[in-house]
């Protein structure tokens, strides 16, 4: 499932489970706020893959860096695929 569709969705319910109408402009910071709680995971979570590659590595550090590249390449393109959902 794409990330816009995922907080497409959960804005969605976000609206739903209020007690009053939401307005567009409403609706609208409530997806921009969960789009950066998604950024903020991804990014966390891949410092976290990247800290685990160089430590589990050790004396291949070579792998280890190339590892950390490849996981920093992704989170930069999935950072710039989110950021175009706005």
């Amino acid at each position: 499932m794409e990330f816009g569709e995922i907080s497409k969705r959960t804005t969605d319910a976000v609206c739903r489970s209020l007690d009053t109408e939401v307005g567009e402009e409403v609706r609208a910071t409530i997806n921009r706020i969960i789009e950066e709680a998604i950024v903020d995971v991804v990014a966390r979570t891949s410092q976290r893959c990247v800290n685990a590659a160089v430590r589990c590595c050790g004396p291949e550090a070579d792998l280890a860096h190339k590892i950390a590249e490849g996981i920093e390449q992704a989170q930069v393109a999935l950072i710039a695929n989110l950021s175009s959902l706005r």
